[in-house]
């Protein structure tokens, strides 16, 4: 280990002297020149560059400006102005999205009470023109003989429209239902009456209409 102490120290001072003969000699032959001598210390540094490169390097670091304390700030100030320009763009970005979310939300409800608005109307609709069917059909039926009436009566009743004839009977005038209603004489049609009968007895067909309206889900 000393022994490489030693070889390195004499290493240094071999440099130290040579540059100094160099130097020596450029200057006892008169070459002793700034361009000479930085290109000398260069060579002798094992620096591979002219010393027009060297010195110009030289020049340009002392022409540096120190950084001073202000110039530190001034840089943070100037960061600092960019990073609060991004914040508020990012919040003007921000509210303008809130404000178009809110103005969908507005056109999307106003959409869905439209559409409740006209699925309501076709829904009225559609019943108003059911109910005047049947009150064409309930005419139709009281300009039949009573035998006829009875007749269409009970197909009407065979084919499932029970709450049909419920309604067509609940809205004849008395003296009409009187004379269809007498010609039920056998016992199936006896039976058929009872549950008509039986069926305006409990407010049919409304009654089953209130209650499938209740029996709907909610919302």
């Amino acid at each position: 280990m000393r022994m490489l102490i030693r070889l390195f120290v004499a290493f240094c001072v071999a440099t130290v002297l040579a540059q100094g003969i160099i130097i020596t000699l450029a200057g006892l032959r008169g070459n002793l020149k700034s361009d000479t001598l930085v290109r000398a210390i260069a060579l002798l540094n094992g620096i591979d560059i002219t010393g027009d490169q060297l010195k110009k390097m030289l020049d340009d670091s002392r022409e540096q400006p120190n950084i001073t304390l202000e110039d530190i700030i001034e840089e943070r100030a100037r960061e600092n102005s960019i990073l609060d320009m991004r914040e508020r763009s990012i919040s003007a970005m921000k509210q303008q999205t809130e404000e178009m979310l809110a103005e969908l939300q507005t056109k999307v409800a106003d959409f869905d009470l439209r559409k409740d608005e006209f699925h309501t109307l076709l829904k009225r609709t559609e019943t108003d023109l059911l109910e005047e069917s049947l009150k064409e059909v309930q005419r139709t039926i009281e300009s039949l003989t009573p035998e006829q009436a009875k007749d269409q009566l009970l197909r009407m009743y065979d084919a499932g429209q029970k709450d049909d004839v419920v309604a067509i009977v609940k809205g004849m005038p008395l003296d009409k239902r009187k004379k269809i209603l007498g010609e039920f004489a056998n016992e199936k049609e006896a039976a058929q009456l009872h549950e008509i009968l039986m069926r305006l007895r409990l407010g049919e067909p409304t009654a089953g209409l209130i209650q499938d309206a209740r029996d709907q889900p909610s919302g």
